[in-house]
């Protein structure tokens, strides 16, 4: 299967997030926003942000508005990405994921809807690399599709750069996420209800176990400062 180019979608990305989603939500930074506020929910203060798989940026001014203080840093492959990244947030800092110093630590790490885009033999690898990027103690977040969620399918299918998507369920996550030492803290379903029900989204939180979500989220954090505190 040939990988998407996100060269080649970055000055498009934006409208066709908007497109894909409008039946959910007329705001496309929605779900943008959702998912950082439940960082800071799952996580609590921090002082410093990676983005894992940041594309053009989308979640930098949420980052921004709910970690105010904090260094907040996007690394992703596509350069034309990065660059409109750049532009739109100058208080952030944006990297490649080869120019990512090794002693780079953060106390979160997030990958939203990144690891479809990554081949399963490739995903361990991925975690790893995740994973020695936080500091100790810190936490890392993946936000994936849920394939259990026929609608969430479909956008999948007919969406322009998830040609090369294959979805992972949530028991993988948490099996790769385990696989490589993490501890898993929380799992659930979420993005449950469009915007014609919007009055019903803070019955969310009672409805994680139900994995009719349009996505879902894995939290795990680094299993280092659980011995340190044990000793």
């Amino acid at each position: 299967m040939a990988r998407v180019d996100f060269d080649q979608y970055a000055e498009q990305y934006e409208a066709i997030i908007a497109a894909q989603t409008n039946f959910f939500d007329r705001d496309s930074n929605y779900f943008a926003r959702y998912k950082i506020e439940l960082v800071k929910q799952l996580v609590g203060r921090v002082d410093a942000v990676l983005d894992f798989g940041c594309g053009i940026g989308r979640s930098m001014p949420h980052l921004r508005e709910i970690f105010p203080d904090a260094d907040i840093v996007g690394c992703d492959p596509s350069a034309d990405s990065l660059a409109i990244a750049r532009s739109e947030n100058p208080t952030c800092r944006f990297l490649t994921t080869d120019e990512l110093p090794e002693d780079a630590k953060f106390d979160v790490v997030i990958a939203s809807c990144v690891f479809h885009h990554i081949p399963p033999q490739d995903r361990q690898m991925a975690i790893r690399y995740c994973y020695s990027r936080l500091k100790q103690g810190g936490h890392f977040v993946i936000f994936e599709h849920n394939p259990i969620n026929p609608v969430t399918r479909r956008l999948v299918k007919n969406c322009p750069f998830d040609t090369d998507a294959v979805l992972l369920n949530m028991r993988e996550t948490i099996d790769r996420m385990r696989n490589a030492h993490l501890n898993v803290d929380e799992s659930s379903y979420c993005l449950f209800f469009p915007q014609p029900l919007a009055a019903l989204r803070p019955l969310e939180k009672y409805l994680r176990w139900l994995p009719m979500g349009g996505q879902y989220f894995v939290c795990a954090s680094d299993p280092k400062s659980k011995l340190t505190r044990a000793a």
